[in-house]
């Protein structure tokens, strides 16, 4: 299935390293890193940073609608293009990426 092809390829690309990696390096002074470990503790933060950079694909340090889609799409999120962008908006309230 979709989910497996796309496990396989991410393992293959040295994505899941990648992402390991770098959801272990600290917060960037300022970040919101504090917050989010004071009111979801390390577990989460560390989940959560896991997924951001295995949605990284092109490990530019932003994940980009495009990469978005392709990932819910892995998950079995199935969202037309102006959905993505509306996810995207709602995710990333200040335009990081």
């Amino acid at each position: 299935d979709c989910y497996t092809f796309y496990g396989t390829h991410l393992e293959v690309a040295g994505q899941m390293e990648y992402a390991k990696a770098q959801a272990l390096m600290p917060s960037l002074p300022g970040s919101s890193g504090a917050a989010w470990r004071q009111r979801r503790g390390e577990a989460f933060l560390q989940s959560a940073a896991e997924s951001f950079y295995l949605m990284d694909t092109n490990r530019d340090g932003v994940v980009s609608r495009k990469e978005l889609r392709i990932a819910l799409y892995s998950y079995g999120v199935r969202l037309s293009g102006g959905e993505s962008a509306a996810v995207l908006r709602a995710a990333d309230a200040d335009e990081s990426g």
